[in-house]
């Protein structure tokens, strides 16, 4: 559960991923986390997906996705993680095209629906509808993650999700709760990552919202 740097000289860094704030840090002569300055206190293996990639990563190894390098999802039950970068924040690379066309199903279903029955008369409308649909929800989430502002959240709810499956598997549904402007405003989200079943309500993590845009609102770093 540690990881080892080589260093300049003959000595080697040892780092670990702290487990009340999730940094990785040196793991110094005093024991303290540098971020937190808490004591160290190394983490159980935990597999976790990356929100940008869904590649599978070990969390008590690493808080960067070893595929992507994009920062991986918070802990379940444990501190949010740093604060995200100041906007505007370069994503990592493919994750844009994932979120407006390989993974959004109403654009996939849109483009079938307008392309496949071009021929008729409602499928066309209806896939036109799905389009628009799935094209504006990637926008608003690409727009928060990308110049949104930062805040804290907290997990209002969270359960599974019974209307979508694959593989008769089914997602979790994630509600948070988070502080804007205006007051206080929700978000929801959908995960498939299994390490969500560790996740409860009032787990503490970021949230990234455009002010005057309700439905502009994301998780930091999003969770698969």
């Amino acid at each position: 559960m540690v990881q080892t740097t080589p260093g300049q000289g003959p000595q080697e860094t040892t780092r670990v991923v702290c487990g009340h704030c999730g940094a990785l840090t040196p793991a110094d002569a005093n024991a303290q986390c540098m971020y937190c300055g808490a004591g160290i206190r190394l983490l159980e293996p935990l597999a976790v997906d990356c929100g940008w990639c869904s590649a599978s990563n070990r969390r008590d190894l690493t808080d960067t996705c070893r595929q992507c390098g994009g920062p991986l999802p918070s802990l379940p039950g444990g501190n949010p993680g740093p604060r995200p970068p100041d906007p505007p924040r370069q994503l990592p690379p493919g994750y844009p095209m994932r979120v407006q066309l390989w993974k959004n199903v109403f654009v996939l279903l849109g483009v079938v629906f307008v392309c496949c029955f071009f021929w008729a008369i409602i499928f066309p409308i209806i896939g036109a509808f799905l389009w628009i649909k799935g094209a504006r929800d990637a926008r608003n989430k690409l727009d928060a993650l990308r110049d949104g502002v930062a805040t804290r959240g907290r997990i209002a709810s969270i359960q599974v999700d019974t209307t979508q499956h694959i593989n008769r598997r089914h997602p979790w549904r994630i509600d948070y709760e988070y502080d804007t402007y205006d007051g206080p405003a929700m978000g929801a989200c959908t995960a498939w990552d299994p390490s969500s079943v560790q996740r409860r309500i009032g787990d503490v993590l970021w949230v990234v919202f455009v002010p005057g845009r309700s439905e502009a609102t994301a998780i930091w770093p999003p969770i698969r």
